[in-house]
């Protein structure tokens, strides 16, 4: 968030640009993450519990991040994260452990 800042104010971009532009910095990273690892041949567990734990960080982080760096108010819904999180995270994960357990025994 603060690289936002500071390059949004070294490139003096406008209102809705700055804004945009430090609200991108404030969200995680993405699911994207998970599949870099795994081709990478990385810790894939260790990357999904980082999303997971930055994705449900970021709902109460993002809003206070915005206030603090924008001086407004973002609301964030925390059901819709909780659902978000379980039918982009949670479901894909328990699903792969489910057929995993069961191919191999």
């Amino acid at each position: 968030p603060l690289l936002a800042l500071l390059v949004s104010n070294l490139l003096q971009l406008g209102v809705n640009e700055q804004a945009g532009t430090i609200l991108l910095g404030c969200v995680s990273g993405g699911q994207a993450s998970n599949l870099f690892a795994l081709l990478a041949g990385g810790d894939v567990s260790l990357s999904v519990i980082c999303t997971l734990s930055t994705t449900l960080l970021g709902a109460f982080v993002t809003p206070l991040l915005i206030r603090l760096l924008l001086g407004t108010y973002a609301p964030v819904d925390g059901i819709d994260v909780l659902k978000s999180v379980c039918s982009v995270v949670l479901l894909p994960v328990l699903t792969g452990l489910v057929l995993g357990c069961g191919l191999s025994g």
